[in-house]
């Protein structure tokens, strides 16, 4: 019947949307963390060259996004790193930790969607 074909074609448009914007959303997300966690590196090289160092960088950008506080066995270079990204870039280190959140929780709602979709909604 009309109905029937029209209520199918309504949650397969459905599905296929919201399948699209987590699909954006995560990707963003990645997009996000990649991009933020450079810019705060070459921020970093740009404070001290002892920084230029990408895994030194990138550790000390990990520590000041995180929730954690830094354990009292920390080097001073890294303590140091950690202050000076936390005191001038406090946004770019919430959007980090924003994107973080978002390009984990997305892949897992994307996968509950699928399985939505396939056994729930019959439209995959």
């Amino acid at each position: 019947s009309d109905v029937a074909e029209t209520l199918s074609l309504d949650k397969t448009v459905l599905f296929w949307i919201l399948f699209g914007g987590l699909g954006f959303g995560f990707a963003l997300a990645v997009q996000m963390r990649v991009m933020v966690a450079l810019v705060l590196r070459r921020a970093l090289k740009a404070w001290r060259t002892d920084l230029e160092d990408r895994a030194k960088a990138n550790s000390a950008v990990v520590w000041a996004a995180g929730s954690k506080p830094l354990p009292d066995a920390a080097k001073p270079w890294l303590c140091e790193a950690v202050a000076h990204l936390q005191a001038t870039y406090p946004m770019p280190l919430n959007h980090l930790r924003t994107a973080r959140r978002y390009s984990t929780i997305l892949p897992v709602l994307l996968i509950i969607l699928v399985a939505v979709g396939r056994f729930g909604l019959g439209v995959i």
